[in-house]
Protein backbone atom coordinates (compact mmCIF):
# COMPACT_ATOMS: atom_id res chain seq x y z
CA UNK A 1 0.00 0.00 0.00
CA UNK A 2 1.34 3.49 -0.86
CA UNK A 3 1.67 6.36 1.65
CA UNK A 4 -1.24 8.13 -0.04
CA UNK A 5 -3.36 5.01 0.38
CA UNK A 6 -2.44 4.84 4.09
CA UNK A 7 -3.42 8.49 4.55
CA UNK A 8 -6.67 7.92 2.74
CA UNK A 9 -7.56 5.06 5.08
CA UNK A 10 -6.63 6.82 8.38
CA UNK A 11 -9.65 9.22 8.57
CA UNK A 12 -12.00 6.21 8.62
CA UNK A 13 -10.80 5.42 12.21
CA UNK A 14 -11.98 7.82 14.95
CA UNK A 15 -9.39 8.99 17.59
CA UNK A 16 -9.55 7.55 21.12
CA UNK A 17 -11.43 10.05 23.40
CA UNK A 18 -12.02 7.95 26.56
CA UNK A 19 -9.89 10.29 28.82
CA UNK A 20 -10.97 13.57 27.26
CA UNK A 21 -13.71 14.58 29.79
CA UNK A 22 -11.31 14.23 32.81
CA UNK A 23 -8.71 16.29 31.04
CA UNK A 24 -11.19 19.13 30.45
CA UNK A 25 -12.40 19.27 34.10
CA UNK A 26 -8.89 19.29 35.48
CA UNK A 27 -7.88 21.97 33.03
CA UNK A 28 -10.75 24.28 34.10
CA UNK A 29 -9.97 23.84 37.79
CA UNK A 30 -6.36 24.78 37.30
CA UNK A 31 -7.23 27.94 35.41
CA UNK A 32 -9.50 29.21 38.26
CA UNK A 33 -6.77 28.80 40.88
CA UNK A 34 -4.70 31.85 39.93
CA UNK A 35 -2.87 31.86 43.32
CA UNK A 36 -1.64 28.29 42.90
CA UNK A 37 1.77 27.17 44.16
CA UNK A 38 4.91 27.91 42.16
CA UNK A 39 4.92 24.44 40.67
CA UNK A 40 1.30 24.73 39.51
CA UNK A 41 2.02 27.04 36.56
CA UNK A 42 4.17 24.24 35.26
CA UNK A 43 1.17 21.90 35.47
CA UNK A 44 -1.11 24.58 34.10
CA UNK A 45 1.34 25.14 31.22
CA UNK A 46 1.39 21.44 30.52
CA UNK A 47 -2.36 21.12 30.28
CA UNK A 48 -2.78 23.57 27.42
CA UNK A 49 -0.24 21.43 25.61
CA UNK A 50 -2.80 18.62 25.73
CA UNK A 51 -5.38 21.00 24.32
CA UNK A 52 -2.94 21.84 21.50
CA UNK A 53 -2.57 18.12 20.76
CA UNK A 54 -6.32 17.69 20.37
CA UNK A 55 -6.40 20.65 18.02
CA UNK A 56 -3.47 19.11 16.09
CA UNK A 57 -5.44 15.90 15.56
CA UNK A 58 -8.21 17.92 13.98
CA UNK A 59 -5.72 19.69 11.77
CA UNK A 60 -4.30 16.32 10.77
CA UNK A 61 -7.76 15.03 9.90
CA UNK A 62 -8.40 18.11 7.79
CA UNK A 63 -5.07 17.74 6.06
CA UNK A 64 -5.72 14.05 5.33
CA UNK A 65 -9.18 14.85 4.02
CA UNK A 66 -7.68 17.50 1.81
CA UNK A 67 -5.10 15.05 0.51
CA UNK A 68 -7.83 12.49 -0.14
CA UNK A 69 -9.89 15.00 -2.10
CA UNK A 70 -6.79 15.98 -4.07
CA UNK A 71 -5.90 12.36 -4.91
CA UNK A 72 -9.45 11.50 -5.88
CA UNK A 73 -9.68 14.63 -7.99
CA UNK A 74 -6.38 13.83 -9.62
CA UNK A 75 -7.49 10.28 -10.42
CA UNK A 76 -10.82 11.49 -11.75
CA UNK A 77 -8.99 13.97 -13.97
CA UNK A 78 -6.74 11.20 -15.28
CA UNK A 79 -9.68 8.90 -16.03
CA UNK A 80 -11.73 11.67 -17.61
CA UNK A 81 -8.70 12.85 -19.53
CA UNK A 82 -8.04 9.33 -20.82
CA UNK A 83 -11.56 8.88 -22.15
CA UNK A 84 -11.67 12.38 -23.55
CA UNK A 85 -8.29 11.75 -25.19
CA UNK A 86 -9.55 8.47 -26.65
CA UNK A 87 -12.67 10.20 -27.99
CA UNK A 88 -10.58 12.99 -29.52
CA UNK A 89 -8.20 10.47 -31.12
CA UNK A 90 -11.13 8.55 -32.60
CA UNK A 91 -13.05 11.60 -33.78
CA UNK A 92 -10.27 13.92 -34.86
CA UNK A 93 -7.09 11.83 -35.13
CA UNK A 94 -5.62 10.63 -38.40
CA UNK A 95 -7.90 8.04 -39.98
CA UNK A 96 -6.50 4.70 -41.19
CA UNK A 97 -6.64 4.68 -44.98
CA UNK A 98 -7.88 1.66 -46.96
CA UNK A 99 -5.59 0.15 -49.54
CA UNK A 100 -7.53 1.86 -52.32
CA UNK A 101 -10.57 4.07 -52.52
CA UNK A 102 -12.48 1.30 -54.30
CA UNK A 103 -15.06 -0.89 -52.65
CA UNK A 104 -14.93 -4.64 -53.33
CA UNK A 105 -17.86 -6.99 -53.41
CA UNK A 106 -16.86 -10.14 -51.51
CA UNK A 107 -18.93 -13.15 -52.53
CA UNK A 108 -21.04 -14.39 -49.61
CA UNK A 109 -22.83 -17.74 -49.47
CA UNK A 110 -25.10 -16.61 -46.66
CA UNK A 111 -24.09 -19.33 -44.20
CA UNK A 112 -20.86 -17.75 -42.91
CA UNK A 113 -20.36 -17.23 -39.16
CA UNK A 114 -21.56 -13.78 -38.16
CA UNK A 115 -21.63 -11.49 -35.12
CA UNK A 116 -24.01 -8.56 -35.20
CA UNK A 117 -27.35 -7.95 -36.97
CA UNK A 118 -28.00 -8.24 -40.69
CA UNK A 119 -29.06 -4.58 -40.85
CA UNK A 120 -25.83 -3.28 -39.30
CA UNK A 121 -24.54 -0.05 -40.82
CA UNK A 122 -20.96 -1.36 -40.98
CA UNK A 123 -20.11 -4.83 -42.32
CA UNK A 124 -16.62 -6.20 -41.63
CA UNK A 125 -15.63 -9.31 -43.59
CA UNK A 126 -12.52 -10.96 -42.18
CA UNK A 127 -10.28 -13.46 -43.99
CA UNK A 128 -8.13 -15.28 -41.44
CA UNK A 129 -5.92 -18.29 -40.78
CA UNK A 130 -5.93 -19.96 -37.33
CA UNK A 131 -2.19 -20.54 -37.49
CA UNK A 132 -1.39 -16.93 -38.38
CA UNK A 133 -0.11 -15.04 -35.30
CA UNK A 134 -1.24 -11.68 -36.69
CA UNK A 135 -4.79 -13.02 -37.05
CA UNK A 136 -4.70 -14.19 -33.43
CA UNK A 137 -3.47 -10.76 -32.33
CA UNK A 138 -6.35 -9.11 -34.21
CA UNK A 139 -9.15 -10.84 -32.31
CA UNK A 140 -9.15 -8.81 -29.09
CA UNK A 141 -8.67 -5.28 -30.55
CA UNK A 142 -11.48 -5.82 -33.05
CA UNK A 143 -13.82 -7.24 -30.40
CA UNK A 144 -12.99 -4.32 -28.11
CA UNK A 145 -13.78 -1.79 -30.83
CA UNK A 146 -17.01 -3.51 -31.87
CA UNK A 147 -18.30 -3.60 -28.29
CA UNK A 148 -18.90 0.15 -28.43
CA UNK A 149 -21.12 -0.07 -31.51
CA UNK A 150 -23.66 -2.73 -30.62
CA UNK A 151 -26.28 -3.06 -33.33
CA UNK A 152 -24.33 -0.95 -35.81
CA UNK A 153 -21.49 -3.32 -36.73
CA UNK A 154 -21.42 -6.94 -37.87
CA UNK A 155 -18.45 -9.24 -38.40
CA UNK A 156 -18.48 -12.03 -41.00
CA UNK A 157 -15.71 -14.62 -40.83
CA UNK A 158 -14.24 -16.33 -43.89
CA UNK A 159 -11.49 -18.95 -43.88
CA UNK A 160 -8.18 -18.39 -45.63
CA UNK A 161 -5.72 -21.11 -44.49
CA UNK A 162 -2.33 -20.30 -45.98
CA UNK A 163 -0.44 -23.09 -47.79
CA UNK A 164 2.58 -22.73 -45.55
CA UNK A 165 0.51 -23.40 -42.40
CA UNK A 166 -0.23 -27.10 -42.43
CA UNK A 167 -2.39 -26.97 -39.27
CA UNK A 168 -4.55 -24.13 -40.61
CA UNK A 169 -6.84 -26.13 -42.92
CA UNK A 170 -7.69 -28.80 -40.31
CA UNK A 171 -8.45 -26.00 -37.85
CA UNK A 172 -10.72 -24.36 -40.42
CA UNK A 173 -12.64 -27.62 -40.95
CA UNK A 174 -12.93 -27.94 -37.17
CA UNK A 175 -14.49 -24.51 -36.72
CA UNK A 176 -16.82 -25.19 -39.66
CA UNK A 177 -18.01 -28.35 -37.88
CA UNK A 178 -18.57 -26.33 -34.71
CA UNK A 179 -20.57 -23.81 -36.75
CA UNK A 180 -22.96 -26.57 -37.80
CA UNK A 181 -23.90 -26.95 -34.14
CA UNK A 182 -24.03 -23.23 -33.37
CA UNK A 183 -20.73 -23.06 -31.48
CA UNK A 184 -18.42 -21.42 -34.02
CA UNK A 185 -17.20 -18.43 -32.01
CA UNK A 186 -16.18 -20.50 -28.97
CA UNK A 187 -14.07 -22.79 -31.17
CA UNK A 188 -12.83 -19.75 -33.12
CA UNK A 189 -11.34 -18.25 -29.95
CA UNK A 190 -9.93 -21.54 -28.68
CA UNK A 191 -8.30 -22.46 -31.98
CA UNK A 192 -6.52 -19.12 -32.06
CA UNK A 193 -5.38 -19.63 -28.47
CA UNK A 194 -4.18 -23.14 -29.35
CA UNK A 195 -2.34 -21.85 -32.44
CA UNK A 196 -4.52 -24.02 -34.73
CA UNK A 197 -3.85 -27.25 -32.82
CA UNK A 198 -6.86 -29.57 -32.80
CA UNK A 199 -5.47 -31.94 -30.15
CA UNK A 200 -8.00 -30.78 -27.55
CA UNK A 201 -11.02 -30.75 -29.84
CA UNK A 202 -12.53 -33.98 -28.43
CA UNK A 203 -12.42 -32.46 -24.93
CA UNK A 204 -13.95 -29.22 -26.18
CA UNK A 205 -16.74 -31.10 -27.93
CA UNK A 206 -17.55 -32.98 -24.73
CA UNK A 207 -17.33 -29.86 -22.57
CA UNK A 208 -19.68 -27.93 -24.85
CA UNK A 209 -22.19 -30.79 -24.99
CA UNK A 210 -21.98 -31.16 -28.77
CA UNK A 211 -22.85 -34.24 -30.80
CA UNK A 212 -19.42 -35.87 -31.16
CA UNK A 213 -20.42 -38.21 -33.97
CA UNK A 214 -21.91 -35.42 -36.06
CA UNK A 215 -18.95 -33.18 -35.28
CA UNK A 216 -16.47 -35.73 -36.59
CA UNK A 217 -18.50 -36.37 -39.74
CA UNK A 218 -18.90 -32.66 -40.44
CA UNK A 219 -15.22 -31.99 -39.82
CA UNK A 220 -14.18 -34.54 -42.46
CA UNK A 221 -17.05 -33.92 -44.89
CA UNK A 222 -16.77 -32.65 -48.46
CA UNK A 223 -19.06 -29.79 -47.41
CA UNK A 224 -16.47 -28.51 -44.95
CA UNK A 225 -13.76 -28.54 -47.58
CA UNK A 226 -16.07 -26.94 -50.13
CA UNK A 227 -16.95 -24.11 -47.74
CA UNK A 228 -13.29 -23.37 -46.99
CA UNK A 229 -12.39 -23.54 -50.69
CA UNK A 230 -15.28 -21.20 -51.47
CA UNK A 231 -14.00 -18.69 -48.93
CA UNK A 232 -10.48 -18.85 -50.36
CA UNK A 233 -11.73 -18.37 -53.90
CA UNK A 234 -13.85 -15.40 -52.83
CA UNK A 235 -10.80 -13.89 -51.16
CA UNK A 236 -8.46 -14.43 -54.08
CA UNK A 237 -10.87 -12.66 -56.44
CA UNK A 238 -10.71 -9.46 -54.41
CA UNK A 239 -6.97 -9.49 -53.82
CA UNK A 240 -6.48 -11.45 -50.60
CA UNK A 241 -2.98 -12.93 -50.65
CA UNK A 242 -2.20 -13.01 -46.93
CA UNK A 243 -3.86 -12.79 -43.55
CA UNK A 244 -5.50 -11.09 -41.85
CA UNK A 245 -7.41 -9.14 -44.47
CA UNK A 246 -10.57 -7.15 -43.77
CA UNK A 247 -13.20 -5.62 -46.02
CA UNK A 248 -15.09 -2.86 -44.18
CA UNK A 249 -18.19 -1.97 -46.17
CA UNK A 250 -16.08 -3.11 -49.12
CA UNK A 251 -12.91 -1.17 -48.33
CA UNK A 252 -9.79 -3.33 -47.99
CA UNK A 253 -7.56 -3.08 -44.90
CA UNK A 254 -4.65 -5.51 -44.51
CA UNK A 255 -2.88 -6.58 -41.33
CA UNK A 256 -3.56 -6.28 -37.62
CA UNK A 257 -4.90 -3.04 -36.11
CA UNK A 258 -5.17 -1.52 -32.64
CA UNK A 259 -8.57 -1.01 -31.02
CA UNK A 260 -8.21 2.76 -31.57
CA UNK A 261 -7.56 2.23 -35.29
CA UNK A 262 -10.58 -0.04 -35.53
CA UNK A 263 -12.76 2.58 -33.86
CA UNK A 264 -11.52 5.18 -36.34
CA UNK A 265 -12.30 2.88 -39.26
CA UNK A 266 -15.76 2.10 -37.89
CA UNK A 267 -16.50 5.77 -37.19
CA UNK A 268 -15.54 6.79 -40.72
CA UNK A 269 -17.73 4.11 -42.30
CA UNK A 270 -20.53 4.77 -39.83
CA UNK A 271 -20.65 8.49 -40.64
CA UNK A 272 -21.02 7.78 -44.35
CA UNK A 273 -23.53 4.97 -43.78
CA UNK A 274 -25.74 7.26 -41.69
CA UNK A 275 -25.73 9.83 -44.48
CA UNK A 276 -26.87 7.18 -46.96
CA UNK A 277 -29.63 6.02 -44.62
CA UNK A 278 -30.70 9.61 -44.02
CA UNK A 279 -31.03 9.95 -47.80
CA UNK A 280 -33.68 7.24 -47.77
CA UNK A 281 -31.89 3.87 -48.09
CA UNK A 282 -33.32 1.41 -45.52
CA UNK A 283 -30.80 0.04 -43.02
CA UNK A 284 -31.52 -3.51 -44.13
CA UNK A 285 -30.63 -2.63 -47.72
CA UNK A 286 -27.56 -0.50 -47.00
CA UNK A 287 -24.87 -3.14 -47.63
CA UNK A 288 -26.48 -4.26 -50.89
CA UNK A 289 -26.72 -0.60 -51.91
CA UNK A 290 -22.99 -0.08 -51.25
CA UNK A 291 -22.14 -3.21 -53.23
CA UNK A 292 -24.03 -2.12 -56.36
CA UNK A 293 -21.06 -0.25 -57.74
CA UNK A 294 -18.37 -2.31 -55.95
CA UNK A 295 -15.71 -4.18 -57.89
CA UNK A 296 -16.13 -7.95 -58.22
CA UNK A 297 -12.46 -8.52 -58.92
CA UNK A 298 -9.26 -6.72 -57.99
CA UNK A 299 -6.98 -5.84 -60.87
CA UNK A 300 -4.10 -8.31 -60.93
CA UNK A 301 -5.82 -10.90 -58.74
CA UNK A 302 -5.92 -14.44 -60.18
CA UNK A 303 -9.12 -15.55 -61.87
CA UNK A 304 -8.13 -19.20 -62.30
CA UNK A 305 -5.19 -21.54 -62.52
CA UNK A 306 -2.06 -20.05 -64.09
CA UNK A 307 -1.76 -20.81 -67.78
CA UNK A 308 1.90 -20.11 -68.24
CA UNK A 309 4.07 -23.22 -68.08
CA UNK A 310 6.93 -23.24 -65.65
CA UNK A 311 10.35 -24.27 -66.83
CA UNK A 312 10.91 -28.02 -66.76
CA UNK A 313 13.60 -29.28 -64.36
CA UNK A 314 16.37 -31.55 -65.58
CA UNK A 315 15.24 -35.16 -65.26
CA UNK A 316 11.60 -34.19 -64.78
CA UNK A 317 8.92 -35.86 -66.95
CA UNK A 318 7.41 -33.80 -69.77
CA UNK A 319 3.66 -33.26 -69.89
CA UNK A 320 3.03 -34.77 -73.34
CA UNK A 321 4.51 -38.26 -73.01
CA UNK A 322 2.70 -41.22 -71.46
CA UNK A 323 4.72 -42.89 -68.68
CA UNK A 324 4.36 -46.46 -67.48
CA UNK A 325 3.32 -46.08 -63.84
CA UNK A 326 2.55 -49.45 -62.20
CA UNK A 327 -0.42 -49.41 -59.81
CA UNK A 328 -0.62 -53.05 -58.72
CA UNK A 329 -0.62 -53.52 -54.96
CA UNK A 330 -1.16 -49.82 -54.24
CA UNK A 331 -4.19 -48.18 -52.57
CA UNK A 332 -6.97 -47.49 -55.09
CA UNK A 333 -10.21 -45.55 -54.72
CA UNK A 334 -12.71 -45.93 -57.54
CA UNK A 335 -13.85 -48.73 -59.87
CA UNK A 336 -11.46 -50.82 -61.97
CA UNK A 337 -13.60 -49.94 -65.00
CA UNK A 338 -12.87 -46.20 -64.62
CA UNK A 339 -11.67 -44.71 -67.89
CA UNK A 340 -9.38 -42.17 -66.19
CA UNK A 341 -6.74 -43.22 -63.65
CA UNK A 342 -5.13 -40.51 -61.54
CA UNK A 343 -1.91 -41.61 -59.83
CA UNK A 344 -0.93 -39.24 -57.04
CA UNK A 345 2.53 -39.02 -55.43
CA UNK A 346 2.25 -37.06 -52.20
CA UNK A 347 3.55 -36.30 -48.72
CA UNK A 348 1.18 -36.20 -45.73
CA UNK A 349 2.93 -33.17 -44.27
CA UNK A 350 3.11 -31.18 -47.50
CA UNK A 351 0.63 -28.25 -47.25
CA UNK A 352 0.05 -28.25 -51.00
CA UNK A 353 -0.82 -31.95 -50.92
CA UNK A 354 -3.28 -31.25 -48.16
CA UNK A 355 -4.83 -28.45 -50.17
CA UNK A 356 -5.11 -30.41 -53.40
CA UNK A 357 -6.82 -33.30 -51.61
CA UNK A 358 -10.00 -31.24 -51.57
CA UNK A 359 -9.92 -30.92 -55.37
CA UNK A 360 -9.31 -34.64 -55.85
CA UNK A 361 -12.17 -35.51 -53.50
CA UNK A 362 -14.42 -33.22 -55.47
CA UNK A 363 -13.34 -34.81 -58.76
CA UNK A 364 -14.06 -38.30 -57.44
CA UNK A 365 -17.43 -37.20 -56.12
CA UNK A 366 -18.37 -35.57 -59.43
CA UNK A 367 -17.34 -38.59 -61.54
CA UNK A 368 -17.65 -41.68 -59.32
CA UNK A 369 -17.85 -44.16 -62.21
CA UNK A 370 -15.28 -42.64 -64.53
CA UNK A 371 -12.24 -41.81 -62.40
CA UNK A 372 -10.12 -43.71 -59.89
CA UNK A 373 -7.33 -42.49 -57.64
CA UNK A 374 -4.14 -44.43 -56.89
CA UNK A 375 -1.92 -43.22 -54.06
CA UNK A 376 1.88 -43.57 -54.02
CA UNK A 377 3.89 -42.53 -50.97
CA UNK A 378 6.43 -39.75 -51.61
CA UNK A 379 7.53 -38.40 -48.20
CA UNK A 380 9.98 -35.52 -48.58
CA UNK A 381 11.97 -36.26 -45.44
CA UNK A 382 14.45 -33.45 -46.03
CA UNK A 383 11.57 -30.98 -45.64
CA UNK A 384 9.20 -32.97 -43.46
CA UNK A 385 11.14 -35.25 -41.08
CA UNK A 386 8.02 -37.02 -39.74
CA UNK A 387 6.36 -37.61 -43.10
CA UNK A 388 7.86 -41.09 -43.54
CA UNK A 389 6.33 -42.17 -40.23
CA UNK A 390 2.95 -40.93 -41.42
CA UNK A 391 3.32 -42.96 -44.62
CA UNK A 392 4.10 -46.08 -42.57
CA UNK A 393 0.97 -45.49 -40.49
CA UNK A 394 -1.16 -45.34 -43.64
CA UNK A 395 0.39 -48.52 -45.05
CA UNK A 396 0.00 -50.30 -41.71
CA UNK A 397 -3.70 -49.39 -41.64
CA UNK A 398 -3.97 -50.72 -45.19
CA UNK A 399 -3.07 -54.18 -43.87
CA UNK A 400 -6.43 -54.14 -42.07
CA UNK A 401 -8.38 -52.61 -44.94
CA UNK A 402 -8.40 -49.04 -43.54
CA UNK A 403 -5.93 -47.19 -45.75
CA UNK A 404 -8.26 -44.44 -46.95
CA UNK A 405 -9.70 -43.87 -43.47
CA UNK A 406 -6.20 -43.40 -42.03
CA UNK A 407 -5.25 -41.36 -45.11
CA UNK A 408 -8.06 -38.91 -44.30
CA UNK A 409 -7.03 -38.57 -40.67
CA UNK A 410 -3.36 -38.06 -41.51
CA UNK A 411 -4.10 -35.15 -43.81
CA UNK A 412 -6.78 -33.68 -41.58
CA UNK A 413 -5.00 -33.89 -38.23
CA UNK A 414 -1.38 -33.69 -39.41
CA UNK A 415 -0.34 -36.57 -37.14
CA UNK A 416 3.37 -36.93 -36.39
CA UNK A 417 3.90 -39.35 -33.47
CA UNK A 418 3.29 -43.04 -32.81
CA UNK A 419 1.05 -42.10 -29.90
CA UNK A 420 -1.17 -40.13 -32.28
CA UNK A 421 -1.14 -42.92 -34.88
CA UNK A 422 -2.21 -45.45 -32.24
CA UNK A 423 -5.02 -43.20 -31.02
CA UNK A 424 -6.43 -42.91 -34.55
CA UNK A 425 -5.95 -46.66 -35.12
CA UNK A 426 -8.15 -47.27 -32.08
CA UNK A 427 -10.75 -44.80 -33.40
CA UNK A 428 -10.83 -46.74 -36.67
CA UNK A 429 -11.34 -50.02 -34.84
CA UNK A 430 -8.01 -51.53 -35.83
CA UNK A 431 -6.28 -54.30 -33.93
CA UNK A 432 -3.72 -52.14 -32.16
CA UNK A 433 -1.11 -54.85 -31.64
CA UNK A 434 -1.26 -55.84 -35.29
CA UNK A 435 -1.08 -52.19 -36.32
CA UNK A 436 2.10 -51.67 -34.29
CA UNK A 437 3.64 -54.86 -35.63
CA UNK A 438 2.83 -53.93 -39.24
CA UNK A 439 4.15 -50.40 -38.70
CA UNK A 440 7.61 -51.80 -37.92
CA UNK A 441 7.47 -54.71 -40.38
CA UNK A 442 9.79 -55.41 -43.30
CA UNK A 443 6.73 -55.54 -45.57
CA UNK A 444 5.83 -51.88 -44.89
CA UNK A 445 9.45 -50.76 -45.24
CA UNK A 446 9.66 -52.62 -48.55
CA UNK A 447 6.46 -50.99 -49.88
CA UNK A 448 7.75 -47.59 -48.89
CA UNK A 449 11.09 -48.23 -50.56
CA UNK A 450 9.39 -49.34 -53.80
CA UNK A 451 7.32 -46.15 -53.86
CA UNK A 452 10.46 -44.10 -53.30
CA UNK A 453 12.32 -45.87 -56.10
CA UNK A 454 9.39 -45.35 -58.48
CA UNK A 455 9.34 -41.62 -57.74
CA UNK A 456 13.10 -41.40 -58.27
CA UNK A 457 12.93 -43.32 -61.54
CA UNK A 458 10.46 -40.84 -63.01
CA UNK A 459 12.11 -37.73 -61.61
CA UNK A 460 9.40 -36.80 -59.11
CA UNK A 461 11.29 -34.63 -56.63
CA UNK A 462 8.41 -32.50 -55.37
CA UNK A 463 4.84 -32.94 -54.24
CA UNK A 464 2.09 -33.16 -55.16
CA UNK A 465 2.72 -34.81 -58.53
CA UNK A 466 0.28 -36.73 -60.73
CA UNK A 467 0.17 -39.04 -63.70
CA UNK A 468 -3.27 -38.88 -65.34
CA UNK A 469 -3.60 -41.88 -67.62
CA UNK A 470 0.20 -41.79 -67.65
CA UNK A 471 0.67 -38.09 -68.40
CA UNK A 472 2.57 -35.99 -65.91
CA UNK A 473 1.05 -33.05 -64.03
CA UNK A 474 2.87 -31.14 -61.29
CA UNK A 475 1.53 -29.08 -58.42
CA UNK A 476 -1.77 -28.16 -56.79
CA UNK A 477 -3.55 -26.78 -59.83
CA UNK A 478 -7.05 -26.36 -58.43
CA UNK A 479 -10.30 -28.10 -59.25
CA UNK A 480 -11.04 -26.38 -62.55
CA UNK A 481 -7.66 -27.41 -63.96
CA UNK A 482 -8.16 -31.02 -62.83
CA UNK A 483 -11.64 -31.06 -64.30
CA UNK A 484 -10.33 -29.83 -67.66
CA UNK A 485 -7.56 -32.44 -67.69
CA UNK A 486 -10.03 -35.14 -66.70
CA UNK A 487 -12.36 -34.24 -69.56
CA UNK A 488 -9.46 -34.30 -72.01
CA UNK A 489 -8.37 -37.79 -70.97
CA UNK A 490 -11.94 -39.02 -70.70
CA UNK A 491 -12.59 -38.12 -74.34
CA UNK A 492 -9.47 -40.05 -75.41
CA UNK A 493 -10.47 -43.07 -73.32
CA UNK A 494 -14.01 -43.07 -74.70
CA UNK A 495 -12.57 -43.16 -78.20
CA UNK A 496 -10.53 -46.23 -77.21
CA UNK A 497 -13.70 -47.88 -75.91
CA UNK A 498 -15.51 -46.98 -79.12
CA UNK A 499 -12.71 -48.72 -81.02
CA UNK A 500 -13.23 -51.94 -79.06
CA UNK A 501 -11.14 -51.62 -75.87
CA UNK A 502 -12.97 -52.78 -72.74
CA UNK A 503 -13.23 -50.07 -70.03
CA UNK A 504 -11.30 -52.23 -67.56
CA UNK A 505 -8.45 -52.58 -70.09
CA UNK A 506 -8.00 -48.90 -71.00
CA UNK A 507 -5.23 -48.18 -68.48
CA UNK A 508 -3.37 -51.42 -69.28
CA UNK A 509 -3.42 -50.66 -72.98
CA UNK A 510 -2.10 -47.15 -72.40
CA UNK A 511 0.70 -48.55 -70.23
CA UNK A 512 1.69 -51.14 -72.86
CA UNK A 513 3.09 -48.44 -75.14
CA UNK A 514 4.19 -46.04 -72.37
CA UNK A 515 7.73 -44.86 -71.56
CA UNK A 516 9.54 -46.59 -68.73
CA UNK A 517 12.06 -43.80 -68.11
CA UNK A 518 12.38 -40.04 -68.44
CA UNK A 519 14.39 -38.77 -71.42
Amino acid sequence: MSEDDKQENEPDTAPDTDDQPDQTIEESSLLERKDAADDEPEVAAAKPAKSDTAGGAGDKRSKLLGNLVFVLGFLATLVLGYFVGQWVRVKFGDKPVPETGDRYHVELRGDEPQQGPDDALVTIIEFADYQCPYCAQSVEPLADAMSGYEGDVRLIFKHYPLPGHRAAAPAAYTSWAAHQQGDFWVFHDRLFEAKASIEQVPEWVKERGLDASKFGQDMESPEAKAAVDSDMLAGSKVGVTGTPAFFVNGHLYRGKRSAIDWKKIIEAELDYAKEVVDDGVPRGELYAHLMKDALEHQVGAPTGPPKAKRERRAGEPDDTSVYKIPIEGRPVKGPHTALVTVVELADYHCPYCSKVKTDLDRLLEAHPDEVRLVYIQRPLTSLHPKAREASKAALAAAQQGKFWEMHEKLFLRQLTSMQQFEKVAEELGLDLEQFKADFDSELINKQLLEDQQLADRFGVNGTPAFFINGRYVSGALGYQAFEALFQEHLAEAKQMVANGTAPSEVYGKLMAAAKTTVD
